[in-house]
């Protein structure tokens, strides 16, 4: 196997630190799909890499896919990915937040309206 999507998947399971059973629980495979990942008798599958990426924020999705660029993202990278999901949930938040406040608000008119 030359660089394969195979291989960085290994790569990114030794760089983990993690024992065999550790990693394979992490990603949701069992230890057999990594032996046969790593004796080439498997293919990596789209959800394997999903759930490496998924796990691991801080691997570089076009280098584990295609083998492009660094394995690792950058710092600047990981904190705008984290500063879009605090402002996502902030959004939700709010948007929750507001859907709640409108009802309220309905409940009160309502109770206005009544005491005429």
């Amino acid at each position: 196997m030359s660089n394969t999507i195979e291989i960085r998947i290994l790569q990114v399971f030794t760089e983990s630190g993690l024992s065999r059973q550790e990693f394979s629980s992490k990603i949701n495979i069992s230890n057999a799909v990594l032996s046969h990942l790593s004796s080439g008798r498997n293919k990596a599958s789209l959800d394997l890499a999903t759930s490496i990426l998924n796990e691991f924020k801080e691997i570089n999705p076009e280098w584990l896919v295609l083998g492009i660029g660094d394995m690792k993202r950058d710092n600047k990278e990981l904190r705008i990915d984290k500063i879009k999901s605090k402002l996502l949930d902030e959004i939700i938040k709010i948007k929750e937040d507001y859907s709640k406040n409108i009802l309220q608000l309905e409940k009160l008119l309502n109770e206005i309206k009544d005491l005429k």
